[in-house]
């Protein structure tokens, strides 16, 4: 295309019904405008509205792949809480078990650390009701 193309101000003449014309000049009134800017703004209006429609359609796809992406997000999301919880269990089934096995270790190093395995008896009927 030739880039030194300009494009000149064209004008158009136009047979509108009288009530058209009476509505414009109201709008035309309450905008402060003149009928002719009233019209160009309605005819740019109307032809960005193809575009418009455009970016609808992108904004709309856009929004698809979002929720796809939040639903997605959502599911990961109580997954990682499951196994959160999951593993705060286990932590406590850990610490239960570390505890009750220092005990039983200690009940058991008590009665055997002693120095004399063989004690007298009434020795070892004492360490046996401790």
């Amino acid at each position: 295309m030739n880039n030194n193309l300009k494009l000149q101000p064209a004008n158009l003449s136009l047979n509108v019904p009288d009530e058209w014309l009476e509505k414009l000049d109201t709008i035309a009134a309450e905008k402060n405008q003149n009928i002719e800017q009233l019209v160009l703004d309605i005819v740019g209006n109307y032809l960005s509205q193809d575009t418009d429609v455009l970016h609808l359609g992108e904004l709309s796809q856009q929004h698809q792949e979002l929720s796809q992406r939040l639903e997605q997000l959502e599911k990961k999301d109580y997954q990682i809480e499951r196994l959160t919880t999951r593993l705060d269990i286990l932590e406590k089934l850990i610490s239960v078990l570390q505890t009750q096995g220092i005990k039983t270790k200690k009940y058991a190093r008590d009665s055997f650390d002693d120095e004399d395995f063989e004690d007298e008896p009434d020795e070892v009927l004492t360490d046996f009701l401790l």
